[in-house]
């Protein structure tokens, strides 16, 4: 009776699991349209030309270091598409865990799916919309993925979180 119970418990989370590990392919995907817009500049006109030259000609200095803004700029494209992936990777990573502490990891889930809610809402703002649909679909997967989890832990026990 225990044993069909705990194996009921681990049917449970082959959903959220599933979840979890479909909103890190969803990362991916924002990681990989991140990085095709390098570097994050398009010189179709020749403003855009002029802007981008500006960029790197113009210096200035912050908390006594030097830099120019295209550094600047550029730096930070680079350092999002580390972010992206590092997130994909961890919630590829995550999904093993679920089934060891589903509590915990829907905790995680959870401010996961509050962090893609904020991208969505800033990729709306002042981006474009492939990475607010992709940040929000990211988000309603892992508010399942979250309810799931803080579900199926209630159901197993303490065992289990």
């Amino acid at each position: 009776m225990t044993q069909s119970l705990s194996n009921a418990g681990q049917r449970s989370l082959a959903l959220p699991i599933a979840l979890i590990r479909l909103s890190s392919v969803l990362f991916l995907f924002l990681t990989a349209g991140h990085m095709s817009a390098y570097p994050w500049s398009s010189a179709g006109s020749p403003q855009q030309a002029r802007l981008a030259l500006s960029m790197k000609s113009t210096d200035f200095t912050f908390m006594g270091e030097r830099s120019t803004y295209w550094n600047l700029y550029f730096g930070w494209g680079l350092l999002v598409g580390v972010l992206l992936f590092t997130i994909a990777t961890m919630l590829w990573l995550l999904s093993d865990l679920a089934r060891l502490a589903p509590r915990r990891v829907g905790a995680m889930t959870g401010l996961i799916a509050l962090i893609s809610m904020i991208g969505a809402w800033l990729s709306f703002r002042f981006f474009y919309v492939p990475p607010m649909l992709s940040f929000a679909a990211t988000c309603v997967v892992l508010l399942v993925a979250t309810v799931r989890l803080l579900s199926a832990s209630d159901r197993s026990g303490p065992a289990y979180s």
